[in-house]
């Protein structure tokens, strides 16, 4: 999301990360890679398992989730990766955007 975040900003999407490490651990990454979103330490978990996310041992950690939330609040699209790699394209959460256009 970082290539694209001017395409995100365009459409006026805020972008959060929530990780799954210490404050400390999330304003070293942030700052190491120039990462434009806000970004939610998450070390107890607390965030991830209220929207069901899933942990897999064997797969190392946290399994991807990624929500596309309204302006009313509502879930507008919702995808539960099933390994580390299995993130929607950009262009599939620009076009959910671009749908919202006006709702």
């Amino acid at each position: 999301m970082k290539q694209d975040f001017q395409e995100f900003a365009s459409r006026n999407a805020t972008i959060v990360v929530v990780a799954p490490h210490s404050t400390e651990k999330v304003a070293a990454r942030w700052k190491e890679e120039g990462l434009p979103m806000i970004g939610v330490p998450d070390p107890e978990g607390t965030l991830s398992a209220r929207y069901g996310q899933e942990w897999k041992l064997l797969k190392f950690g946290l399994m991807p989730a990624l929500f596309v939330v309204d302006r009313k609040g509502a879930l507008a699209f919702v995808q539960y990766g099933t390994s580390m790699s299995d993130i929607p394209e950009n262009s599939t959460i620009l076009k959910v955007l671009d749908g919202l256009k006006g709702s």
